[in-house]
């Protein structure tokens, strides 16, 4: 990486990266002296409501109309979509909640924690905004082009295609066992000290959302991978995805999110199950390849300017 873009993304990277020291050093304070705090709530204003902030107001301000609209368009869409996965996947307790070590705020929406709410927006919004920082930090780095972009695009389509198949066989095992799901069962501490969760039948619900979000992903990235800065999305997906498995990590960790082994695979890498590193990794991917095609949507309709890949 060139010495122009180093500033950009270095510096960012360290203050977050202090960001979450503090905010360990403050909750390890805490408990040691018995203070109780919903550090859920503080958790997602301090570590992801910040770097959401900041980068909205280095990005937007200088953004086209194309990108402000591919913004604005992309986060409704996903926070929509988040809200409504959120109101099922807790009907049927793809996760629940833990709170021997840690309080929620008490405040709710539809009998639904409040900090769920604002959780997956914010984590589906910074994506898209360190796409467009990084892009102002590297405006000539060339797209990939027609000619490269056609092998490349029959990839994505069988890709997509072979993840709606997984999703489907998983639908099939799923409608194999349709009991209800015991909820009255509560997350628990095991011997090893990690926060569990067990019940209903196994039917791979969270894993079943994984495959469809590859789906998703794949048949975006078909569509704009002639025109897309793929190493700026490589970037950021490189620097996003242990941000976000940190941020889950200190959630699982604590109880916040426990993830109910029956509604994965149930492997898990202590409290993490398989299926949260495919999470974010199509959480950094996705905003931003649809974010990249509704640009180009806007950008092409009659009486919008048409943005190549140079001009941005």
């Amino acid at each position: 990486m060139s010495a122009r873009p180093s500033a950009p993304l270095v510096r960012p990277l360290l203050a977050l990266a202090l960001l979450f020291v503090l905010m360990v050093v403050a909750r390890t304070a805490a408990d040691a002296t018995g203070v109780k705090a919903p550090w859920y709530l503080l958790h997602e204003l301090t570590v992801m409501g910040l770097p959401a902030a900041w980068l909205a107001w280095r990005v937007l301000p200088r953004s086209s109309e194309a990108d402000r609209v591919g913004f604005v368009v992309t986060t409704g869409l996903f926070v929509t979509a988040s809200a409504i996965a959120e109101l099922v996947a807790i009907e049927h307790r793809y996760w629940w909640f833990y709170e021997g070590f840690d309080g929620l705020s008490g405040l709710t929406l539809g009998a639904i924690p409040l900090e769920e709410f604002i959780s997956y927006p914010l984590l589906l919004t910074v994506p898209v905004l360190w796409f467009l920082e990084l892009s102002a930090a590297r405006p000539d780095e060339p797209a990939l082009g027609e000619a490269r972009a056609a092998s490349v695009s029959r990839w994505l389509r069988r890709a997509a295609v072979g993840a709606l198949a997984v999703a489907a066989s998983l639908v099939g095992l799923a409608l194999l066992d349709l009991r209800p799901t015991d909820v009255s069962a509560v997350p628990f501490v095991d011997a090893a000290g990690a926060v569990r969760y067990a019940a209903g039948p196994k039917q791979y619900g969270w894993t079943i959302v994984q495959a469809l979000g590859w789906a998703g992903t794949f048949a975006l990235g078909e569509r704009v991978v002639a025109r897309l800065r793929w190493r700026t999305l490589l970037v950021v997906a490189s620097t996003y995805v242990p941000f976000a498995l940190f941020v889950e990590l200190l959630a699982c960790g604590r109880g916040w999110w426990v993830w109910n082994a029956r509604q994965t695979l149930g492997v898990f890498a202590w409290v993490l199950p398989v299926e949260s590193f495919s999470m974010y990794l199509t959480g950094a991917l996705m905003p931003v390849l649809c974010f990249e095609w509704l640009r180009g949507v806007w950008a092409e309709a009659p009486g919008g300017a048409v943005v190549t890949a140079e001009q941005r």
